[in-house]
């Protein structure tokens, strides 16, 4: 595979648009987005924003045939997701309304679609005015049938395996098929194989289109052994990997977004003659502030933000106050918090060890760390709010060293998921021995650990064990007075950043 630098791909894709112009009647763009959990800009304004987006729409609607397309993950996580308004949690439902109003016309499952109740994603899908494809997950009900999702608005619309969509003059048509990665598992989901999946959705299209191309939320090397199975899709649009890339076999080709809207894609499908083939020109778009905000969505995504810094100031956080200046990027990143100790859990655990300092150590579970992103120079308690949009109390846990060193060695087998944990710095895995203060934990010794509660609710997968009532908890101190910055993981941040 070939990955080719994007300043190339725009100068062949400009230089490809001069030919356009002067050549087919029907042109179809498609604009591809993934990964978009936030509606406002991100980087102090910098990069991001569903009104920018908005803005690139309607550019491109107005000189072509236009399909938005969004390649999964969007209700889910997200800081305005995490809270409530009129007493119900939000859920995904500010992404669609955004959506909605952008004009998004086509989506797919990610991931972390399934994170939210299987309630609430019903409403989010029967409040969508896009359609929804495929061709690989199902709703699974309690006696393990497995049918289509569904939308609900006048009556229930499955939830189609392709999309077939004819050029404006019908001089082409393009089929659209879909992967999901299967993970974030529910038992209310079934996660057919992705290349089987495809393949037959694939095989149902191919006849009745000139093209057909990939909508899918997988692993990059699970869309290039897709490429490999699938050799006659030109162009899979992805994502989940969350930052910007185009990789290139000899048929075909994978292009994925920056997260959170930073970036997106534009493909320009044409044919050349008349019984030439359907042709692909992909170029990435800045989303940056040289992109005027859509007034109409700007009012949108104000009033969604209201709305949520209203329930965060109930808590005690103000979102728009700086409270450090980062003298490095903080790796926030999904790939880095949950495969190794990063310079923003040190900083998070820190918090915790100046919130608790007679505990001895610090740890918690990387999924806490939703704002897969890398933060730069100036933090603001929103920057705070993104990274823990859960937030979660925090307790004092007496442990014996045996069960402290079960906690830690299993962790390390979790590397790749939410159970890997992030650690105060006094705390070290090496060659399979459990260190503090660069010493082993001693067995029999009684240990003070502070912790998010969820930790030792035993929902964290892999550390089912770590759950009150285990023989080897000697006490788990709460806190639950008012004021107090135990009662919110992020108010134990705030205090610390402001100190240094």
């Amino acid at each position: 595979m070939l990955k080719i630098p994007v300043s190339l791909l725009s100068m062949l894709a400009l230089l490809s648009q001069l030919v356009i112009a002067q050549g087919p009647k029907d042109t179809l763009c498609i604009l591809q987005l993934n990964d978009v959990y936030e509606i406002g800009a991100l980087d102090q304004g910098r990069s991001g924003g569903m009104a920018r987006v908005a803005t690139i729409v309607r550019e491109h609607e107005a000189r072509y045939q236009t399909l938005v397309v969004v390649a999964g993950d969007f209700v889910s996580p997200s800081v305005i997701g995490t809270t409530k308004v009129d007493g119900q949690r939000v859920n995904g439902k500010h992404m669609v309304d955004l959506m909605n109003q952008v004009g998004v016309d086509l989506v797919t499952f990610g991931n972390h679609e399934f994170d939210i109740p299987e309630k609430d994603l019903q409403q989010r899908m029967n409040e969508s005015t896009f359609q929804w494809v495929s061709s690989d997950v199902l709703h699974a009900d309690s006696n393990g049938v497995h049918m289509p999702f569904y939308k609900k608005s006048t009556d229930s619309t499955p939830v189609p395996l392709h999309f077939i969509l004819a050029s404006k003059n019908n001089q082409f048509k393009i089929g659209i098929v879909t992967a999901t990665i299967p993970s974030n598992k529910q038992p209310w989901v079934f996660y057919g194989d992705n290349v089987k999946s495809m393949k037959r959705a694939y095989r149902q299209v191919r006849g009745e289109t000139d093209l057909v191309l990939g909508l899918t939320h997988l692993k990059i090397e699970d869309d290039e052994r897709m490429l490999r199975k699938l050799k006659r899709i030109p162009l899979i649009m992805g994502g989940h990997d969350h930052q910007h890339m185009f990789v290139t076999s000899r048929r075909g080709a994978v292009a994925k977004a920056d997260a959170n809207a930073k970036t997106m894609y534009r493909h320009l499908l044409f044919r050349s003659g008349k019984k030439g083939k359907v042709q692909v020109v992909s170029q990435l778009l800045p989303v940056d502030t040289t992109i005027p905000s859509d007034p109409q969505i700007a009012v949108a995504v104000k009033s969604w933000e209201d709305k949520s810094y209203a329930s965060f100031r109930q808590v005690g956080l103000e979102p728009e106050a700086v409270v450090f200046r980062a003298p490095e990027p903080l790796d926030g990143t999904e790939a880095s918090v949950r495969n190794k100790q990063t310079n923003l859990g040190i900083l998070i655990s820190k918090s915790m060890l100046a919130a608790s300092p007679k505990a001895d150590a610090a740890v918690f579970n990387s999924g806490s760390i939703r704002i897969d992103d890398v933060i730069q120079g100036v933090m603001t308690q929103l920057d705070i709010i993104r990274t823990l949009p859960f937030g979660g109390k925090l307790c004092e846990v007496e442990m014996t060293g045996s069960l402290l060193n079960k906690m830690l060695l299993t962790a390390e087998q979790l590397k790749g998921s939410g159970g890997y944990l992030q650690m105060s710095p006094n705390l070290a895995v090496q060659n399979n021995n459990a260190l503090l203060n660069g010493l082993p934990i001693d067995d029999t010794k009684i240990y003070t650990i502070v912790s998010p509660e969820f930790l030792f609710s035993g929902a964290e997968k892999g550390l089912e064990f770590l759950k009150e009532g285990h023989r080897e908890i000697r006490a788990i101190k709460r806190f639950d007075a008012p004021g107090d910055i135990h009662t919110d993981l992020r108010l134990a941040v705030v205090k610390y950043l402001a100190s240094l």
